[in-house]
């Protein structure tokens, strides 16, 4: 038979199993706050003992980023996961600290407009609710993205909306692509012959392939075949990003050029 204290230490224990209440506590921090695909994300999570030992499982953490649905509504999804640390204990009030590091994918979604990215850490405890944490970093282009968003500026092209839409069907590693969507301001030369152009762009090891989409104005009034949207690949090698961004601005107005006259 359970005594007073036994009894106690048996309901904290299932308190912190259970419901949490009492139970270890985590919180993950980042050397850092603002990253690019690709770069190292470093840092060290810390783990709180609470009231009673706990035995835990492992100890991950998870690149989430959101994604739109056809339906309109927002998906929470994983990116990507590191794994800190498999199996430990940690005792009642013990303070301990495990370092991490691991590369953040290259196929990591940018933070504008609507696009969240954050570092979600879980704690796996055994027979009992995982505690968590979540960190919201700032994703900035990659260098070939944001020499691109460049040159789209330079030919007075204006960045209107990016999103991060569901789009199984190009069968990438995830299920969503990030598209940006350009349209001509009133000082570009494809005024009244664009209505817009959606950029997608797919980062490589060794270049970037863009997948444009060229929204024709009609030529004539119900000329519908000449205002039909038309997709483009364009690929560039490392070589070709390392050309100027007069260069770069040449060879998209070659490419935008030639789907006008089709």
């Amino acid at each position: 038979m359970l005594n007073g204290s036994g009894f106690l230490s048996l309901f904290k224990k299932i308190s912190a199993n259970l419901l949490g209440i009492g139970g270890a506590q985590v919180d993950t921090i980042l050397d850092e706050s603002t990253y690019r695909p690709g770069d190292l994300v470093t840092g060290k999570v810390h783990v709180l003992g609470g009231e009673v030992a706990q035995e835990i499982d492992d100890m991950d953490l998870y690149v989430m980023a959101n994604y739109q649905l056809d339906s309109g509504y927002s998906q929470s999804i994983k990116i990507y996961s590191h794994r800190v640390l498999h199996r430990f204990t940690i005792s009642p009030s013990e303070s301990r600290s495990f370092p991490f590091q691991f590369q953040l994918p290259i196929d990591t979604p940018i933070s504008l407009r609507t696009c969240t990215v954050w570092i979600k850490t879980n704690l796996d405890i055994k027979y009992g609710l995982d505690a968590k944490d979540n960190d919201q970093i700032v994703v900035q282009p990659h260098p070939w993205i944001e020499k691109m968003l460049r040159v789209m500026g330079q030919r007075k092209f204006e960045l209107r909306i990016v999103d991060s839409e569901y789009a199984p069907f190009l069968k990438r590693r995830l299920p969503f692509i990030q598209e940006f969507e350009f349209r001509p301001d009133f000082s570009c030369k494809y005024i009244g012959k664009l209505k817009e152009i959606e950029c997608i762009f797919f980062l490589e090891e060794k270049g970037m392939e863009i997948l444009l989409e060229i929204d024709r104005k009609a030529r004539e009034v119900n000329d519908w075949k000449s205002s039909i949207d038309v997709w483009v690949r364009v690929h560039l090698s490392d070589l070709d990003l390392q050309r100027s961004e007069d260069e770069l601005a040449n060879l998209l107005d070659q490419t935008i050029e030639a789907q006008i006259k089709r």
